[in-house]
């Protein structure tokens, strides 16, 4: 049997189709509720431009969850962060200090709605946050999904400015504290926080004064003295908003695969070959090969990057992430710049010395600029950086006996501020440095 080039191509796709059918039907697992109709979010998105409170119709999510999260929008919404009660890492605080400054000088509100809001599903049934320990920290991590709307207004006509709807979007909250050692042997949460709720009222080593420690660092409002807390209750590391990964994504890249591999091979095979079971055997082995052959530069491709990953001692890419943050913070709060954020990170090469591990990287830099008209434009552009840490970073953990203390200079003496190489700013002494924080290799 003589097929043409143009019967060809279409019992070739017939046959593709009826193994991605195959594949669709009875191997693919599909998440319904992404392929809703967009009038349905035009309709939510309605619904949050007019909704007063930051949750609009939240599934049953503890508050030991929702609390934090609605703690600090409701900071960011009102631009009081330096009046607030929220514990902020000094790299982040940073971050929403300058943003604050910008909006207040223009008279615009900072705005975050989310509605139907849930945890992911692998939390299953525990509502609660994931934790973890690294770099002599504790950390936690909690994410909200649902429709998310991420808007500034301006406060005197609530023209909206800018806005990112993401009608399946996420909101990140990553916090952390200094890891407690044997302060309390009980493992009950309400005792935890009555343990940390003692250290948020400090008495000044210099002048005597009662003073609020919202930070690990912070200086006496009354005699300027510079102040180091070495833990505290959770302080907020990284407030990331963005559009969830749709997980029909990974299906529809495998339907079209399915479809090229079964194609492409069949249509020779349709067009030279006259047996008919010679033509439908010898494509499905020729797909069977070019699927092993996809599969293992695929399985290369995520060997490679574990294998980076375990020539680093304790790696983790959160903290790389709120380390990398931080060392951004110079170069990309510009003034004109009301927000940055890093993610998609990826590991591109590691080098290790004695002392020190090198690692080259990749990730892709958001920023939102705003324009003397009050408009805001959003800018996204990847992004290649080296960065460096001691090779066997050290681990901290208290032992309860150095809670606060006054940082004096032990070469002149000074009650000093610590410069961006870790010097006395009095008289230039070398001082010890926290060797697990990544910095960014000066090129």
């Amino acid at each position: 049997m003589n097929f043409s080039w143009g019967d060809s191509i279409f019992f070739a796709f017939l046959w593709a189709s009826v193994w991605a059918g195959a594949r669709t039907c009875y191997v693919l697992d599909w998440k319904i509720e992404w392929m809703q109709p967009k009038l349905w979010f035009l309709y939510v998105k309605k619904k949050l431009n007019k909704s007063k409170t930051i949750f609009f119709k939240a599934t049953k999510i503890s508050r030991k969850v929702l609390t934090p999260f609605e703690t600090i929008l409701s900071a960011l919404e009102k631009g009081n962060i330096q009046n607030s009660s929220v514990n902020i890492g000094q790299s982040y605080r940073q971050k929403i200090e300058h943003e604050m400054k910008l909006l207040q000088a223009n008279d615009i509100t900072h705005e975050i709605r989310i509605a139907y809001a849930k945890l992911p599903e692998v939390n299953g049934k525990k509502q609660d946050f994931k934790h973890w320990n690294d770099a002599g920290r504790e950390w936690r991590e909690a994410i909200l999904q649902g429709t998310v709307s991420n808007r500034y207004r301006n406060k005197k006509s609530g023209k909206i400015l800018y806005e990112d709807f993401f009608p399946h979007g996420a909101i990140l909250l990553r916090q952390s504290r200094h890891i407690r050692h044997d302060e309390v042997e009980s493992k009950n949460r309400n005792e935890e926080r009555q343990f940390y709720s003692e250290y948020q009222k400090i008495i000044c080593p210099s002048c005597g004064a009662e003073i609020s420690l919202n930070s690990n660092e912070t200086h006496c409002p009354y005699c300027g003295g510079y102040i180091k807390k070495d833990f505290f209750d959770w302080q907020i590391e990284e407030l990331l908003i963005y559009q969830d990964l749709n997980p029909n994504d990974y299906n529809y890249k495998m339907v079209a695969a399915t479809l090229l591999v079964f194609f492409l091979p069949a249509v020779p095979c349709f067009r030279f070959i006259q047996s008919i079971e010679i033509i439908l055997a010898v494509p499905f082995v020729l797909t069977v090969i070019l699927a092993v052959i996809l599969g293992a530069v695929l399985l290369r491709r995520k060997n490679g990057t574990e294998e980076l990953e375990e020539q680093i001692v304790r790696y983790d890419e959160k903290v790389l992430l709120v380390d990398l943050n931080e060392a951004l913070n110079d170069a990309e709060l510009t003034s004109d710049a009301l927000f940055y954020s890093v993610d998609k990170l990826q590991l591109k090469a590691v080098d290790n010395t004695e002392t020190q591990t090198t690692i080259t990287i990749q990730a892709v830099l958001h920023k939102l600029i705003l324009e003397k008209n009050q408009k805001i434009i959003k800018k996204d552009k990847k992004m290649e950086s080296k960065l460096y840490r001691a090779r066997h970073p050290r681990r901290m953990k208290s032992k309860g006996q150095a809670v606060f203390s006054e940082k004096e200079c032990p070469s002149c003496g000074a009650n000093f501020m610590p410069d961006k190489n870790g010097c006395c700013s009095y008289c230039g002494y070398q001082l010890t440095v926290d060797n697990s924080k990544w910095r960014l290799v000066n090129l």
